[in-house]
């Protein structure tokens, strides 16, 4: 039998009509921060700097932080600072809520943050950037219609592993409710491709020199070509507005007047680490996010760059350490070292590739409250249960069919490649979704209602019921009022 314990923390009087004082105080809305304001300077990550600040100036800092120690010893940690009487998140320029609020149809959510149909393929491609650095190359290029995009590639030898994966991700991503690029799939004729004027090209002894056409026979020549001839990319669109950088997952951005909130103390930026947990998003460092100068006058801040999610690793397919084990984790470290190299890490063995399309993407060994991510995120280590159960509640909201729509997107060529996927996926939601609904009282969307005889009706739904999680048989509630510290 599965018993919630409820506290409710309701004002006396909504019960009695009485006076006296609440122990629930409505939070204060944070301020507008879509609000008109200058221009602020855009900045370079220096990632390197960032990594060492993480695993090593931030660890050092949490260590020595009393207020911090004593917030964990009484169990009062610090909640998240945008969220409203119902414990949401308000609609902001980081998030909008969408399916986590009021499911979306099939329409929407497979359209996602789509504007247009993608680029033109059928008319020429003016290359005005070139990527050549990295195991993939890549592209901008300009359309007949003046868009520009950022042009993505499969690995060699797996074909629609990365674009497959950037375009599943990116429709989840954003029905979760953050700001993301429009990313479309595309296979378009090389032949289209045309170089624009003094395109900058570092070749492979590091000379930077305008990009010629040997140079993009060369590039075109390590790209897997589809039977006809033609190629399968990602084509994602230049974001509106003007770039500022990336974002940090801790402190403001001081140089924008609207960015008032740590980010470490943000709802949506804190819940995060379950919903990326679920999609195996393991980089959600600050080069994986871009802030957006709107043409509305404020800055946007987007997650970006999805081809490392789910099992693909953007360049190969996820190697299994990926979730398990951090690019620096001392634990694992001194169990190797200690057994002076006999102790061998669980996924230390041969791994089968099913599906190249796919790559390395499991749920019977998911533990999603001991996923690592590569680098540590200051706003999930300051993730309370709140903010937890808050993300665990987006994930669960995804319906079969939302996720089967998504996966759809993906255009995968074979139809056991895309099942396979999508109950993965599936699998994988209803672990984070058992973890936190056994830990919490999920139940949701409160609301008073008077019968006919004029008695006050609490209703609210229960979500582990909801999403067969949990039987309504043996499910039993026990509702604790207080009022001015008194139990009624």
């Amino acid at each position: 039998m599965m018993n919630h314990w409820l506290v409710l923390w309701i004002a006396a009087a909504i019960f009695a009509g009485c006076a006296g004082s609440s122990r629930f105080v409505v939070p204060e809305p944070p301020p507008d921060d879509q609000k008109v304001v200058p221009v602020p300077h855009s900045r370079e990550i220096n990632l390197a700097a960032d990594n060492v600040s993480k695993i090593g100036t931030m660890q050092i800092k949490n260590l020595f932080d009393i207020s911090r120690h004593g917030r964990a010893i009484f169990n009062k940690p610090k909640e998240a600072m945008n969220v409203d009487a119902f414990d949401e998140v308000y609609n902001s320029s980081w998030f909008t809520n969408r399916n986590g609020l009021a499911q979306m149809n099939i329409a929407d959510f497979s359209r996602g943050p789509d504007q247009s149909s993608g680029p033109d393929t059928g008319n020429v491609w003016t290359i005005v950037a070139a990527k050549t650095q990295g195991v993939t190359p890549g592209f901008n290029i300009r359309d007949s219609r003046d868009q520009q995009y950022v042009i993505k590639f499969d690995p060699a030898g797996y074909p629609e592993l990365a674009t497959g994966a950037e375009v599943v991700s990116t429709k989840l991503f954003h029905a979760a409710g953050f700001n993301v690029p429009e990313n479309y799939l595309v296979k378009f004729d090389p032949a289209i491709l045309r170089i624009g004027n003094e395109v900058k090209f570092t070749d492979k002894q590091g000379q930077k020199r305008f990009m010629n056409e040997d140079d993009l026979a060369k590039i075109l020549a390590k790209i897997q070509k589809l039977p006809n001839g033609r190629i399968r990319a990602v084509a994602s669109k230049y974001l509106p507005g003007k770039p500022m950088g990336a974002f940090f997952y801790t402190g403001i951005r001081k140089d924008d007047l609207n960015d008032v909130i740590p980010h470490q103390h943000r709802r949506e930026l804190r819940g995060l680490r379950w919903i990326a947990g679920w999609l195996n998003h393991f980089d959600t460092k600050a080069n994986n996010s871009l802030d957006m100068y709107d043409p509305a006058g404020y800055v946007k801040h987007y997650l970006i760059d999805f081809g490392s999610t789910l099992g693909s690793q953007g360049n190969e397919p996820m190697p299994p350490e990926i979730g398990r084990e951090g690019i620096v984790d001392p634990p694992q470290v001194a169990k190797v070292i200690g057994t002076l190299g006999i102790y061998k890490r669980p996924w230390e063995r041969d791994i089968e590739i099913k599906y190249p399309s796919i790559g390395y993407f499991v749920s019977a060994d998911f533990r999603p409250e001991k996923y690592k991510y590569i680098m540590p995120n200051p706003a999930f280590g300051n993730a309370t249960n709140r903010d937890s159960y808050w993300g665990a509640k987006i994930v669960m909201s995804f319906t079969d069919e939302q996720i089967r729509s998504a996966v759809a997107q993906g255009q995968y060529s074979n139809p056991e490649a895309a099942e396979y996927l999508a109950r993965i996926i599936i699998e994988r939601r209803d672990i984070v979704g058992k973890y936190w609904f056994d830990r919490m009282a999920p139940l949701d969307r409160f609301a008073l209602q008077q019968n006919s005889d004029g008695a006050q009706m609490l209703h609210f739904d229960d979500l582990a019921i909801d999403t067969r999680l949990a039987d309504a048989t043996n499910t039993r509630y026990q509702i604790t009022v207080e009022r001015d510290a008194a139990i009624v």
